[in-house]
């Protein structure tokens, strides 16, 4: 039997080989052009982007993005020796690690225990079990990082009162102006709001050079999950994009019938709760959506289910899409919810509407499919999609939603996970308050002499 591996690693492919020598260099490129120290200011970071852009021809955007995603790098030593020694990512999924780690409070950034956790996991997802196994796309790279997040977050709660009460106030400033700062940077360099009026309620409007204008709303995560659901609803009911929807909407309010999907596994303790387009959800966003729950499906009894008739039921269709979580098409990441069922075995040949025998296709891929450009086997108990393509190659496409078997052994481990984070975050607090304690002490034990 053939040993797991990484199709993008194949050596009897010319592409493969190819792709390893672009990877390759282009790491050797990055490093070359990397500071050799931190750049402590913006300014500085400015001169030294404008030097490597005459030079490369490369704006400050890449360059940031690039530079980041190495610093990212750094804090995971394990991933790290992985790209070193086969160079299965390129900087451009490590950009994508960077992204998704930068949504994550800033205590977390200082924490080592947050760093050691994400390396685990993601040499997890970067572990593969089948052989020409898919590399995972954006969003199943994206959720590894927030699920640990989520997993360990409980260590960036705000610290407990010391016992010996607050510090001394600092010395009032001297007299006389204020120095001159930029207040760009200023901006920059602030920690995220922790005001929960200031997160849950933004909206600003920009004109764009080509006469549109540009909408950026921010709101809490279970008010969006629930935007999310309704726009797409109404996306799908009338045939549009979403922007059309959303502004059909807002300018002729209608009343929509919308299903927001949550999973979450029934027999384990302090189980995470995931929703389709969101992800995983915080524990306030998985509470108040919770309240608004009006019917519970078993997903064990849904996966035995099966119709005489051609599409999926409700209850089937949640079922796949809570295993496939997207669309099964090799490098597609378009989201499940309102995708289109497959059957592997054709209905009309006798295949049945089961959830062993549906996948979740895209219209685009779904008619590629039935153009017969590809096929595919579906393992009926793993989820997984074996690809074959015309040219006699095959690749194996690894089911990453909630209810796949292998996401399901990482909701144990989430809740693992958690228990050991506020294990850590308590021996920590102990540890500081003794500290505390011991300073204290000591400066009563040896009163300075003055």
């Amino acid at each position: 039997m053939s040993e797991p591996s990484w199709s993008v690693l194949n050596p009897h492919s010319f592409y493969s080989r190819a792709r390893r020598i672009r990877v390759e260099a282009e790491y050797s490129f990055w490093h070359q052009l990397r500071p050799v120290a931190d750049v402590e200011s913006d300014e500085d970071w400015t001169t030294l982007t404008t030097l490597l852009h005459k030079d490369t021809g490369l704006s400050k955007v890449p360059l940031t993005r690039n530079f980041d995603a190495l610093d990212t790098l750094d804090q995971l030593p394990r991933l790290k020796a992985l790209i070193q020694e086969t160079f299965l990512l390129d900087l451009h999924h490590v950009s994508i690690i960077d992204s998704a780690v930068k949504t994550a409070p800033a205590a977390l950034l200082h924490d080592d225990f947050f760093w050691a956790s994400l390396d685990e996991d993601l040499m997890t997802r970067f572990t593969p079990s089948r052989p020409q196994q898919l590399l995972p796309g954006r969003r199943a790279i994206t959720d590894t990082v927030i699920n640990t997040i989520r997993s360990v977050e409980e260590l960036a709660a705000p610290a407990r009162p010391s016992p010996w009460g607050d510090p001394a106030p600092p010395p009032e400033p001297a007299a006389g102006p204020a120095p001159c700062e930029d207040p760009a940077a200023t901006m920059r360099a602030l920690p995220p709001a922790d005001d929960a009026a200031a997160r849950v309620a933004s909206l600003f409007t920009e004109p764009q050079p080509d006469g549109t204008i540009c909408f950026t709303l921010t709101v809490d995560q279970a008010t969006g999950t629930l935007i999310s659901d309704v726009v797409a609803q109404a996306a799908h009911t009338r045939g549009t994009g979403q922007a059309r929807a959303m502004a059909d909407l807002l300018l002729e309010p209608a009343t929509i019938q919308v299903n927001s999907l949550l999973y979450s596994a029934h027999d384990v303790d302090d189980a995470p709760v995931f929703h389709p387009t969101t992800g995983l959800l915080t524990e306030e966003t998985a509470a108040t959506l919770r309240e608004m729950v009006t019917r519970t499906l078993d997903m064990d009894d849904a996966q035995q289910a099966e119709t005489p008739a051609h599409d999926m039921p409700f209850r089937i269709r949640c079922c796949v899409i809570g295993r496939d979580w997207v669309c099964r098409w090799p490098g597609c990441n378009a989201k499940a919810t309102h995708l289109d069922g497959d059957h592997r075995i054709n209905h009309e040949d006798g295949g049945p509407t089961r959830a062993d025998n549906m996948v979740m296709l895209c219209r685009h891929h779904h008619n590629r499919k039935t153009d017969v450009q590809a096929t595919y086997l579906l393992d009926p108990v793993t989820g997984d999609v074996y690809w074959h393509f015309q040219d006699g190659t095959y690749a194996v496409d690894l089911a990453t939603g909630p209810l796949a078997p292998r996401e399901r052994r990482w909701v144990q481990t989430f809740a693992q996970r958690k228990a050991k984070a506020r294990e850590y975050a308590h021996r920590k607090a102990v540890a500081e308050r003794f500290d505390a304690y011991r300073a204290h002490h000591e400066e009563r034990e040896h009163p300075p002499p003055f």
